[in-house]
């Protein structure tokens, strides 16, 4: 079966990331008992939206048709959480040629059992059946947020035994494709009970189900160290690092969400203590906001002294407050902000927009990460350049040939690789013919789907000679010769 060849994958620019590691620090605060974002947003809307809503308005239980392939040219991962709380159509407007994966928000943890207290509707979600036909993947996202309830579930393995056959047979009467685990505030106590955890989940799910994904959601910052990152990404998928809620709602200064660098706290800073403690680039995932933070100030002054708590602003509300105001992109955070009055009052809102996700995209290229990840899908709302950003960063151009790009090493002694582009949705043969025309061994004949693609030949029953590689569409052929060494 070809694979996708990433041969193109976007250039990063490397001096704008090498500057970022010699900027000036200033002072952040910190704070090992505040929230993250997806806990602070989802005890928030657990207040509008009751555990016990019904959700059968918004779809059958019905179990999709799995396709693990699609004709996506991404060259990395993306990542989006979807929550419950966005309305019951939004997902009809995703783009899903940018999304490879969707973490459904979420199963949250009933700490008395292990089992739940609401699934948030995935028995019901029509979003699984049609992410499936758009070839994304999607993950049940569980949920436990606070140090007593991690503790709980953390320290009793009949709970997370339950928990974990509760999991299976969720994702099995959806076809879900693997769990994504969002455990936040763990206590220092827990840190080897944490990777013990993992440990079983992993084993019980893919004994069950070996194509099943396993990922967590990880901190920004470790406040207690309870994260033995390189264990957990050994036996995870991937890990997804929040890389945000660097200022959060009650900080005591406005300033960046996820700022790149400039701040003692900062995404590089975060990456490079993640790839330092082991884990290995591919396995991370960067995990971005869609979202902004808008604080009640004391002046106009850049980072001014907060006097109240944030309120967060959506991608989309946080772009339309932004067209209204002045908008200033900060150079030593790379992030923009803007600043305005309500009612006598200074405000200050520190957001992100394309030229921001941009360069933190990049920079995923940049370190060769396995890919990025979204807070929250529907959070865009009607800014589609969201889209076309991360089209840009992590995709390759749709070729405009069906043919044979190179073959390499050519002559050949053992293995070659045979690269070939496919303009559209077609079946392609490619075979090895002698000087003669006679067929000596057919590399791929299958239906492929629009992309750039890899395979191996093998000379090894080959004579030393000359041969023709022939990818074949139709009534149209592309050759190329192929040298056979011994």
């Amino acid at each position: 079966m070809p694979v996708s060849c990433n041969k193109y994958t976007a250039k990063a620019l490397i001096p704008v990331f090498l500057s970022l590691i010699t900027w000036n620090l200033y002072s952040q605060e910190t704070d090992t008992l505040k929230k993250g974002i997806h806990q602070v947003e989802s005890e928030f809307y657990s207040t509008i939206f009751p555990k016990d809503q019904p959700y059968d308005g918004k779809g059958m239980q019905v179990p999709s048709k799995l396709i693990t392939t699609g004709s996506k040219t991404l060259t990395r991962k993306v990542l989006g959480w979807h929550p419950y709380w966005a309305s019951s159509s939004a997902y009809l407007s995703y783009d899903y040629d940018a999304l490879s994966h969707i973490a459904y928000f979420s199963y949250e943890v009933d700490t008395a059992t292990g089992g739940y207290t609401t699934l948030r509707g995935w028995n019901t979600t029509p979003i699984i059946d049609y992410a499936h036909q758009k070839g994304t993947k999607v993950l049940l996202t569980v949920t436990n947020f606070g140090s007593s309830k991690n503790t709980e579930i953390l320290t009793d393995t009949v709970k997370q035994k339950y928990m974990i056959q509760t999991l299976i047979s969720l994702l099995k009467s959806r076809n879900g494709d693997g769990v994504n685990f969002d455990l936040e505030s763990v206590s220092f106590s827990q840190r080897v009970n944490l990777v013990n955890f993992i440990a079983l989940a992993v084993s019980m799910i893919k004994s069950e189900m070996p194509s099943a994904e396993i990922s967590m959601a990880t901190p920004a910052v470790d406040w207690n160290n309870s994260f033995n990152l390189a264990a957990l990404s050994d036996l995870c998928d991937y890990l997804i690092v929040m890389g945000y809620n660097y200022y959060w709602s009650s900080s005591t200064t406005a300033g960046p969400v996820a700022p790149l660098g400039g701040e003692t706290y900062n995404i590089m800073n975060t990456i490079n203590t993640y790839l330092n403690s082991g884990v290995v680039p591919g396995k991370l995932y960067l995990g971005v906001p869609w979202y902004g933070l808008d604080w009640p100030v004391v002046s106009e002054v850049r980072k001014s002294t907060a006097t109240g708590t944030a309120s967060a602003r959506t991608y989309s509300a946080a772009q339309q407050l932004a067209d209204d105001h002045s908008k200033n992109f900060d150079q030593t955070t790379k992030v923009p902000w803007t600043r305005y009055t309500s009612s006598s009052e200074w405000r200050q809102m520190w957001f992100e927009d394309t030229q921001s996700l941009s360069l933190k995209y990049n920079l995923v290229n940049f370190m060769n990460l396995g890919g990025t990840g979204i807070w929250a899908l529907s959070y865009e709302g009607a800014y589609k350049d969201v889209w076309e950003t991360i089209i840009s960063a992590f995709s390759v151009p749709v070729p405009e040939r069906n043919m044979i790009i190179r073959i390499y090493p050519n002559p050949v002694k053992g293995i070659s690789k045979i690269e070939f582009t496919v303009a559209n949705k077609v079946n392609i043969t490619i075979r090895i013919y002698d000087l003669l025309g006679r067929e000596r061994m057919t590399i791929v004949d299958e239906q492929l789907e629009p992309g750039f693609y890899s395979e191996e030949f093998n000379s090894e029953y080959f004579g030393q000679g000359i041969y023709l590689c022939v990818l074949q569409v139709a009534n149209s052929t592309s050759t190329c010769k192929i040298v056979v060494v011994k």
